[in-house]
């Protein structure tokens, strides 16, 4: 083992198997945080002490003490290694809210503390929610007189112009329309009924807390709202009311396309109500708290309660797809309210990152709530005045991953080669470095920054070598590391590095001081 070996929060060690009950808690916190590794056999301090009568039995008796005593039962690795330790392994779980003996733990650090009961039942609802679909759960003692007959129509209305919706919708009634859809279930209103169509008296008795708040203010330093709305009942109420609302206010940016102007609206329509489906569809509605949408002039911010479903990340929301209220989607999916499952979250990124805007900010959510920021200001005309130019040019526009890509290029960020290809290959982008790629010199010539491509590029290492020899020309008593960064700002020390090693080899210079050393001295010969 290593010398610095020592307990972290995926690491703890116990000294002897006298302490398998203190294990069973750790390896209960360890299922219900990240995972982690547990040694029976070494101290507190990292040192090996091994469990010298351990044996295939003593394996099996840990394994069948663990089942019995964690709920809902795991199943971690158990085995001897060759210093006599025994190392169990604990997965991160699909289920993290295990208990042992009735005690839910959580892995904090280096250490493994009793769950706050409040976290223990949102993780239990979160779970229960995502898995069972709590939408399409009914509600006891509720029937379609709970439901709004307009929101009804309107579905109706949605349903028709669908091509998702195969049914006739006007050989059926509203109670074989909505058994069909399975809306309701055995004469009793599923949740997502409610959702959806739920009068304003039923869902404020059932689910008081599915209201939209909206707010508008000009400024994140105002303290009140200048406009403040309360959207209440079943979506379909209104899902259109609100969306006029938000363009009520919605500014219009012009983008300049040679003579002409191009005009696009801060929020386009189809990424607000995209982005508010989303938080109809994906909420936690066993949370008490409302979704939220706060508008000011070029920022949209909307706050949906719940967290991310377990599995879903900010790093991965554009690859992965999991649905909490699956019922929900399925009906939003047939009215041709949202875009193919998984596909919706696509459809923001392109609409923002085409027209030279910030992408869809996740970064405030947190494990209670899911935060979405749309920047409706261009940070980048030019940018964006390529995008569309590239587009008009290819009769299509460019994918949202390759637009994310072109982003994160433009800000100087590194890409694998493996997910630049098509970009390569398509001449957008030009290879300056080891993962470092810039925007092509199309893109350049065609936004009048010439210049800015020859910085981008960086010189060539003729160039390089020039400038590093003249300097050291300029100062014969030599140059240290520091200085050449100076010299050379634009490149990292390793690639300076190989200059002056060819330099070295050529006989043009020499170094002094011991290797790679800071207070090393490069001169001429």
């Amino acid at each position: 083992m290593k010398n610095n070996w020592q307990e972290s929060e995926k690491i703890e060690f116990k000294e002897t198997l006298a302490e398998k009950e203190d294990a069973g808690k750790d390896i209960c916190a360890f299922a219900n945080k990240n995972g982690g590794e547990l040694f029976f056999g070494v101290k507190n301090d990292g040192k090996i002490l091994g469990i010298k009568t351990a044996n295939e039995k003593t394996l099996r008796d840990l394994v069948q003490y663990y089942r019995d005593n964690i709920q809902p039962s795991i199943y971690p690795t158990v085995e001897i290694d060759d210093q006599a330790l025994i190392r169990i392994v604990i997965i991160k779980s699909d289920t993290p809210y295990h208990i042992f003996k009735n005690v839910p733990y959580i892995r904090v650090g280096s250490s493994s503390n009793q769950m706050r009961q409040e976290e223990y039942k949102r993780k239990l609802n979160s779970y229960q929610s995502t898995n069972s679909d709590y939408s399409s759960k009914t509600i006891k003692g509720t029937t379609i007189v709970d439901l709004s007959e307009r929101a009804i129509e309107n579905l109706r209305k949605l349903l028709t112009k669908s091509k998702r919706f195969g049914t006739d919708i006007k050989r059926i009634n509203n109670l074989e329309l909505l058994q069909n859809l399975q809306l309701i279930q055995k004469n009793e209103i599923t949740v997502a009924a409610l959702i959806l169509l739920g009068t304003n008296d039923s869902v404020s008795k059932y689910l008081p807390y599915t209201e939209i708040r909206y707010g508008y203010r000009l400024s994140k330093d105002e303290i009140r709202n200048q406009d403040t709305m309360i959207f209440n009942g079943g979506y379909f109420l209104y899902y259109d009311e609100l969306w006029q609302k938000i363009n009520s206010r919605n500014i219009t940016l012009n983008i300049p396309q040679g003579l002409f102007l191009s005009e696009r609206k801060a929020f386009e329509e189809d990424s607000i109500r995209e982005a508010i489906n989303n938080a109809v569809t994906h909420r936690d509605y066993q949370t008490p708290e409302s979704t939220f949408v706060m508008q000011f002039p070029t920022l949209i911010e909307i706050k949906s309660p719940g967290g991310f479903v377990e599995g879903i990340t900010i790093e991965n929301i554009l690859d992965q797809s999991k649905t909490r209220n699956k019922l929900v989607a399925e009906i939003l999916y047939k009215c041709e309210l949202v875009e193919q499952f998984g596909t919706g979250i696509d459809l923001l990124y392109k609409n923002q990152l085409s027209l030279g805007k910030n992408p869809p900010n996740y970064n405030n959510s947190d494990e209670n709530r899911v935060v979405l920021e749309l920047d409706g200001s261009i940070q980048d005309i030019e940018f964006a005045k390529y995008v569309l130019k590239v587009a008009d040019e290819r009769q299509k526009s460019l994918g949202n991953k390759e637009l994310l890509l072109l982003y994160k290029i433009k800000s100087n960020q590194k890409v694998p080669l493996k997910e630049v290809k098509n970009l390569l290959d398509i001449g957008l982008i030009e290879k300056i470095g080891y993962g470092k790629w810039s925007l092509s010199k199309r893109y350049y010539v065609d936004t009048h920054h010439r210049g800015t491509y020859t910085r981008s590029i960086g010189l060539d290492k003729e160039t390089n070598k020039e400038l590093l020899i003249k300097h050291l020309k300029e100062f014969p008593d030599g140059a240290r590391k520091q200085e050449l960064l100076e010299v050379l700002p634009h490149l990292e020390w390793y690639k300076i590095w190989r200059i002056l090693n060819v330099l070295i080899k050529e006989h043009i210079i020499v170094f002094t001081g011991p290797r790679r050393s800071k207070s090393g001295v490069y001169k001429l010969l």
